[in-house]
């Protein structure tokens, strides 16, 4: 279609507007596009300088984590290695301990056994020397008997002599060796009684009951005879029978003696308290323990 020339000129007009309206734009917007461009390189080369520092940051930590592990492990390995050494030092030790340990137990087991065999030895020889202690305890009791069937002289106190001994005897508070000299001592004392002649000035009682001052003559376990210190009463200590209700010996005095009998008396006293040359003094008066005839010779 053909339009006029004014028309041409314009529309001519109009597309050199729109086409340079278009460059402008165009070069507007890729100066814009070119600064946007150029403001993200910047960033970007900023971003990567950056993320340079940072990767050289993270790799310097990351070779001192590397150095630390290192010597981590090294630590590891020697303590590891140290672990393993202890551990066989203290095996070797609890070894050692072991053996020590069961050495000494058999060392103890032995040492028991010693001392139970000991211990038996001991109780044995402890048993003997009670049987031995009640043996003994046994030969005071025949002392004791002998003592309360023979004359009354002192008797008491012997009796408690030996009582005393079988008592300890009994309770243990005397040993075997204690008590044997003890019963020794006791039995060697009744022997020399028994044959020893004792003359003793003391009170004493009559059979009436009266109280006189008498020398009083044992001679040794046969007789205990009597004399008052004026030379008149006279009298001789015999057993009777039966015995007092306790089972124990009656003894009594004889004294209505005959005229032989009292200076049989007066002079075995003379003769003993030295108011007479030493003589042989012959004695008629019946035993004492028996009613026997009897001579017993007295110097």
């Amino acid at each position: 279609m053909d339009f006029p020339t004014e028309r041409k000129t314009a529309l001519t007009a109009a597309i050199l507007f729109l086409a340079m309206s278009l460059t402008l734009t165009l070069h507007a917007q890729d100066a814009a596009a070119s600064n946007k461009l150029e403001a993200d390189i910047q960033k970007a080369r900023a971003d990567l300088t950056q993320t340079r520092k940072e990767i050289a940051k993270a790799d310097f930590e990351l070779g001192k984590t590397d150095s630390l592990l290192r010597e981590e492990s090294t630590r590891a390995t020697q303590s590891e290695e140290r672990q393993s050494k202890d551990r066989e030092r203290r095996e070797k030790e609890n070894q050692d301990l072991q053996k020590r340990l069961l050495d000494t137990q058999a060392k103890i087991d032995a040492e028991r056994a010693q001392q139970g065999r000991h211990q038996n030895t001991v109780e044995e020889i402890k048993a003997r020397q009670k049987n031995l202690a009640m043996t003994l305890a046994g030969y005071c009791d025949s002392l004791a008997t002998r003592i309360n069937e023979g004359l009354p002289w002192d008797k008491e106190a012997r009796l408690d002599r030996v009582n005393s001994l079988r008592k300890d005897l009994e309770s243990g508070g005397a040993s075997v060796d204690e008590g044997f000299a003890r019963l020794n001592s006791a039995i060697k004392e009744e022997i020399k009684s028994g044959d020893e002649i004792a003359l003793l000035n003391k009170p004493m009682t009559r059979k009436n009951g009266d109280l006189i001052n008498a020398q009083v003559l044992k001679v040794g376990n046969q007789w205990l005879v009597y004399m008052d210190e004026e030379g008149k009463l006279f009298g001789i200590l015999e057993r009777k029978n039966p015995s007092t209700a306790q089972g124990k010996p009656n003894w009594e005095w004889r004294e209505d003696l005959s005229f032989s009998e009292k200076n049989q008396i007066r002079t075995a006293i003379e003769v003993k308290s030295a108011k007479k040359p030493p003589q042989l003094v012959v004695l008629t008066l019946g035993a004492a323990l028996a009613p026997s005839t009897s001579e017993k010779g007295s110097k």
